[in-house]
């Protein structure tokens, strides 16, 4: 089956509708699967559920043989500098690792402004994607390649205290959306996670020790 082929069929089926709004690939499928479990009754619904999942492990199959192609029997990890293989990966690191088990998708979107693509919540990534570009570039920088604020404001001329100030402006809109989308996951009874359970109720969980 073609990459995304999947989708057409389950939204022919009803079992993604309008109603679900924009989703990612990933979840408008494993939202598909689960109405497709759910909704089995007979013997040939449960047919039609493993069949489904036969064509999505087959896909799965492919794409690790794809990535497999032209490598010797080596490990990739061979030999590689010790920065690679350490017991405790840096950003970096960590890309660097998911490339060599084949893995792109991060390093692909390793930019300021696709910073929503690493993130699985849906609701979440539309918060940052929304987001000013000079918004994500800060973001991209102090959380994922662990700059400092003063690192941060001397790279792009800024002072530190300017710096430190659109951090928390930043942090608390982003906060306030997702509680806002958190209140009506509560209100609605939508799964939640436990920590989205304590932000909701809490705020951000401290540090241990503080």
């Amino acid at each position: 089956m073609p990459k995304y082929a999947e989708l057409p069929a389950f939204r022919e089926q009803n079992f993604i509708t309008e109603a679900d709004g924009d989703m990612l690939h990933r979840e408008a499928r494993a939202l598909a699967l689960r109405r497709i479990e759910e909704s089995a009754r007979t013997e040939e619904d449960f047919k039609e559920v493993i069949q489904w999942w036969d064509r999505l492990d087959a896909n799965r199959e492919r794409k690790e043989r794809d990535h497999e192609t032209g490598r010797s029997t080596v490990p990739l990890e061979w030999d590689a500098d010790e920065f690679y293989v350490s017991g405790k990966p840096s950003y970096d690191m960590v890309l660097r690792r998911l490339l060599l088990a084949g893995d792109f998708l991060d390093f692909i979107f390793d930019r300021p402004e696709t910073i929503h693509e690493l993130v699985t919540d849906t609701d979440l990534s539309k918060i940052l994607k929304e987001l000013k570009p000079h918004l994500k570039n800060m973001l991209y920088y102090l959380f994922l390649r662990d700059y400092s604020t003063s690192e941060y404001a001397e790279s792009i001329g800024q002072t530190d205290r300017n710096i430190r100030g659109i951090r928390e402006t930043a942090l608390k809109k982003i906060r306030r959306l997702y509680g806002g989308i958190l209140t009506y996951r509560k209100e609605n009874s939508l799964p939640m996670t436990i920590d989205e359970k304590y932000f909701l109720e809490n705020g951000v969980r401290k540090k241990k020790g503080k």
